[in-house]
């Protein structure tokens, strides 16, 4: 009966990374933000949140200016280097083979 030596070094292959998985638990309390301060949302008066809310527009704001400016100047070196093969393709065409 073929396989059986690869059977079992599949099985233990899945015991040993059973051994090494993480339960749940301590999944949950590794994602955990460690930077952020808890607020009680209950209890935080109106202005703290108001504060909280313009904090998070601002670095919402933030983020967004840094992917606009990123994905314009894609699009601009993208045209540059379609430009220079579109009009320049002859002289391009000479590093590949010999042009008659």
């Amino acid at each position: 009966m073929g396989g059986g030596g690869s059977m079992l070094q599949a099985i233990i292959s899945l015991r040993n990374n059973k051994r090494n998985r993480i339960d749940k638990q301590k999944r949950l309390e590794n994602t955990s933000n460690e930077t952020s301060e808890f607020v009680d949302h209950i209890q935080a008066t109106p202005e703290l949140l108001e504060s909280i809310r313009e904090k998070m527009q601002a670095e919402r704001k933030a983020e967004q200016k840094k992917l606009i400016r990123s994905v314009t100047l894609f699009i601009i070196v993208l045209f540059i280097v379609l430009y220079i093969f579109n009009h320049n393709w002859k002289w391009i065409e000479g590093f590949f083979y010999k042009v008659k």
